[in-house]
């Protein structure tokens, strides 16, 4: 699946935001486990969000690095049977 290139720039902002409304909900109710949940989704929003920044990070340098060529990676050698 293909997004649009503002929604795909948008993803991390997004998350991280999520991520800040789960501390915040987990922040003003601390009793219950609806504390837990706010808190636990939170943390996996932010990690979501750092994830996918550090991936396009990696993404973009790799492209500026090789400049669109292919990368021809060695095929690994499989035994040949003479059957």
């Amino acid at each position: 699946m293909r997004l649009v290139r503002p929604v795909y720039e948008s993803m991390p902002i997004l998350y991280a935001l999520l991520g800040g409304l789960g501390f915040v909900v987990a922040y003003l109710d601390p009793v219950g486990p609806g504390t837990v949940i706010a808190f636990s989704i939170g943390l996996v929003m932010e990690i979501a969000a750092l994830t996918v920044v550090l991936r396009r990070q990696d993404y973009r340098e790799r492209s500026r690095e090789y400049g669109g060529q292919m990368v021809e990676l060695p095929a690994a050698e499989l035994p040949v049977s003479n059957g």
